[in-house]
């Protein structure tokens, strides 16, 4: 089964989030957050290990990146205007500006992107991951800037 769905990973919340010691991590919004995109040879699984959800780990290997050399290397790109909101009762909100690559690009079968945090460098895993956004499809571009327009709900939305 390949991509279906857009997730939080579980150890994300049961981590990091709630400031495991030792993990460098200090804030989404103070974070480096990164963005890197993913083939359909993947199973995002929000249920996975922890040590199975950085970045160049388990599911998101380099080998099921897609890249550019310039403009969408690999490892991703960097989130900018990051925020953490309340937008109503119950609800809590992670976002950021749409993400564009570099420059011209030339890439195809794109189906999800993975949001991690680059600062993340010590506790069980690297580099790791808040969740998964599926595209719904392959989305690709020729010659041309590929851009993740977020959704207005969030990268990642809670209720609680």
């Amino acid at each position: 089964m390949a991509w279906s769905a857009s997730a939080i990973f579980r150890e994300w919340v049961a981590g990091p989030m709630l400031q495991s010691a030792g993990t460098s991590f200090t804030g989404l919004d103070s974070d480096t957050v990164k963005v890197s995109l993913h083939n359909n040879s993947i199973t995002p699984d929000k249920d996975a290990a922890v040590g199975s959800t950085g970045f160049n780990t388990g599911q998101w290997s380099t080998t099921n990146e897609v890249v550019d050399a310039t403009n969408w290397a690999s490892g991703g790109r960097t989130l900018a205007s990051k925020t953490f909101t309340t937008p109503s009762t119950g609800v809590a909100m992670f976002d950021a500006a749409d993400l564009a690559g570099g420059g011209p690009v030339t890439l195809a079968n794109v189906y999800g992107c993975f949001v991690y945090d680059d600062t993340i460098t010590g506790g069980t895993v690297a580099d790791q991951g808040v969740c998964y956004n599926y595209f719904g499809g392959s989305q690709s571009v020729t010659a041309g800037t590929f851009t993740i327009v977020f959704n207005s709900n969030g990268i990642a939305r809670f209720t609680v």
